[in-house]
């Protein structure tokens, strides 16, 4: 039966966990990208180049969000088909969002965990992406040799410690 409330947390904290993952490939992909072209702060706040930005970025295509992750693609930090697939995880975080309390009654419908799994690996792909130009900049220079590999970022360790706790509390079978 769907409504026990061992079920119930079950698919809330599902729901929260797909909430955060997609939340931290925003943050991966719009603010990052337009990150990169960073030239300094004067008494404002911080100064892009913006004619670069918009010719390397923006004109890829009007959604912001979708030209920064076809800049991604151009980067190779994600294929082409995982660009697209981050439209299929972004529909199905709205219907989960806006939705939920169908999720938790109807018995016919479960959130998509194959979506899940993928947004987490994209996710993973973008931030060894981002610590890759960190390495070649030279931010982790002091730390000796080290690789993509051997950094993990805080939000990806934080998530992990969240998806941990979920698996932790999910019901037996």
């Amino acid at each position: 039966m769907k409504l026990k409330p061992e079920q119930i947390r079950a698919t809330l904290s599902f729901a929260g966990l797909y909430q955060m993952t997609h939340e931290m490939i925003k943050q991966a992909v719009v603010p990052a990208v337009r990150g990169f072209y960073l030239t300094g702060f004067d008494e404002s706040g911080y100064t892009y180049d913006e004619e670069s930005y918009k010719e390397s970025v923006l004109s890829l295509d009007r959604s912001v969000f979708r030209a920064s992750l076809l800049w991604l693609v151009n980067g190779d930090a994600i294929s082409p088909a995982q660009a697209d697939r981050l439209q299929e995880i972004y529909a199905h975080r709205h219907e989960l969002t806006h939705e939920l309390v169908n999720y938790i009654v109807d018995p016919d419908r479960e959130p998509k965990v194959d979506l899940f799994l993928d947004a987490l690996k994209i996710l993973k792909r973008i931030s060894r992406f981002w610590t890759q130009i960190e390495i070649d900049i030279g931010t982790f220079e002091d730390h000796g040799d080290m690789t993509a590999d051997d950094a993990t970022p805080v939000s990806l360790y934080v998530l992990q410690l969240c998806i941990d706790a979920y698996r932790e509390g999910l019901p037996a079978d």
